[in-house]
């Protein structure tokens, strides 16, 4: 991809690398803490997985916040990350989409990139 002064982005590959990557462990970590269809509950001070098993003892907002969270949300959260990048990689009419639009994906890319800032492998040169 290139910029309107037509200079190179050399740190567009890196940062969809290192995007996907992180992807990848966002969807590892959500499969491992699937049980059964991955749709958790919040139920006072208790988390109840899908399949009936229950976390005791966790404070109300850590509850609800586990429970919207479950694996089928973070699952279906990195799919639509994905398709941004995807975007991002092959954008509608590839070379002769508008500048506009490259530069608004690559910005989106840049942006879920920067979830990541605390990971070694971030580059402050990604940072929107």
């Amino acid at each position: 991809m290139t910029r309107d002064d037509d200079t190179a982005d050399t740190s567009a590959p890196d940062v969809v690398a290192f995007l996907r990557a992180r992807l990848q462990d966002d969807w590892d970590s959500a499969r491992d803490a699937m049980t059964s269809s991955g749709h958790w509950r919040a139920e006072r001070t208790v988390v109840v997985l899908d399949t009936g098993a229950e976390i005791a003892d966790v404070f109300l907002g850590p509850a609800d916040h586990i429970a919207r969270f479950d694996p089928a949300r973070v699952m279906a959260e990195v799919d639509a990350k994905r398709a941004v990048v995807d975007a991002h990689d092959r954008p509608p009419g590839n070379d002769n989409a508008p500048a506009a639009f490259r530069d608004g994906l690559r910005t989106a890319v840049l942006l879920l990139a920067s979830v990541y800032a605390d990971h070694a492998d971030y580059r402050e040169e990604w940072r929107p």
